[in-house]
């Protein structure tokens, strides 16, 4: 199944809380997205030993299938378990490929560990993710023809993916210039199979937010898509697919086990063209059980209310109403992730579909 610049492309990592939220959205959302996934790097907290990489793998694939068998396919990156070497990849796919739902391996033109793997399974094609770095050393208009002919690839069966990585620190002006000055180095705009800029603006941390506050985080990426290409498109050759990381900065918490490492209770709401972050005080002080239904509390009924899309939006909104409410089960970080993205996904796509098309 091949997708236009009407759908949406999320990064997610494969843990429990995207996962899930995967599974409760809307089937009407479903059909407006295609999901890539990413296979967690293999690390542990400070003092302890990472699982082995079987173990790993399994409780990355633990559910999966359920997770992507309303999709027609979905992407699958193994770049964070590079240090595994080409066993991680190769094991990771071959797993993917024992499922119903079909997938597309990716992988890109300066990786090692994984092009052999992705190679073995390019039934359903390849997706090659370019990198700001690739972008940035001048390498794409040699390499990328290069690594076409030398895996005897073509444009017509490649997910091209121009992933500008973390712009956190940048406005929507500054990633509308980038993503132009790396799409100039982009041949043949219209032959690849799809065309996709990704790009993720959502912070690192929430260090810059004061305890027991919150602030507002433009949405840059999507700002800079919608602004800056969307609105162009018909001076474009075409118009690339949006993507974004939903509401985790790319480097991920792996490694991070709130049982030993400190933490602070926050709440993650994308509210149009920005996010809305909320923050509480560690979890060493205030349990989080206690401060999250306090926190869903504000968003629900009080001072943050306007930014709330109410309970009838999607299901990660009926739940935050449900912890505002002291059911139980939603007074954790897990849940709250699996909240936010379910919203964050829901909008994303209404957000695309309510654009002017064609």
């Amino acid at each position: 199944m091949n997708f236009g610049p009407s759908f949406y492309i999320p990064v997610l990592k494969i843990k429990r809380g995207e996962k899930k939220a995967l599974q409760l959205i809307a089937p009407h959302i479903r059909a407006g997205l295609l999901p890539l996934l990413e296979v967690v790097e293999r690390r542990a907290p400070p003092g302890r030993v990472p699982p082995a990489l079987s173990k790993h793998l399994t409780t990355a694939f633990t559910g999966l299938d359920a997770v992507v068998a309303g999709f027609p396919r979905y992407f699958l990156d193994c770049k964070e378990i590079a240090p595994d070497g080409a066993a991680g990849a190769a094991d990771a796919f071959a797993r993917a490929a024992g499922l119903p739902t079909s997938f597309t391996p990716v992988t890109g033109i300066t990786r090692t560990s994984d092009v052999a793997a992705a190679m073995t399974h390019r039934r359903n094609g390849i997706a090659i993710r370019l990198t700001r770095e690739e972008f940035e050393a001048g390498l794409i208009p040699s390499r990328l023809p290069a690594f076409l002919r030398t895996h005897s690839l073509a444009p017509q069966e490649t997910d091209l993916i121009v992933d500008l990585g973390p712009v956190d620190d940048m406005i929507a002006a500054g990633v509308e210039a980038l993503t132009a000055a790396f799409l100039a180095d982009v041949p043949v705009h219209r032959q690849w199979r799809t065309l996709t800029v990704s790009g993720c603006a959502f912070p690192s941390s929430m260090g810059g937010i004061d305890a027991n506050s919150s602030d507002l985080v433009e949405r840059a990426e999507w700002v800079a898509w919608r602004d800056g290409l969307h609105a162009h498109r018909n001076a474009l050759e075409r118009l690339p697919t949006y993507s974004d990381c939903a509401i985790q900065h790319p480097t991920g918490v792996e490694g991070f086990d709130p049982r030993i490492m400190p933490v602070s209770a926050a709440v993650r709401i994308t509210h149009f063209d920005q996010w809305l972050l909320v923050k509480g005080v560690s979890t060493r002080n205030i349990p989080a059980k206690l401060q999250f239904p306090r926190l869903a509390t504000q968003l629900v009924y009080g001072n943050l209310r306007p930014w709330f899309a109410g309970a009838a939006h999607c299901a990660g909104c009926a739940d935050m109403v449900n912890a505002a409410n002291g059911a139980p089960g939603l007074g954790g970080p897990e849940a709250w992730r699996r909240l936010g993205t379910i919203h964050h996904l829901t909008r994303a796509v209404e957000m695309i579909a309510g654009l002017s098309w064609p």
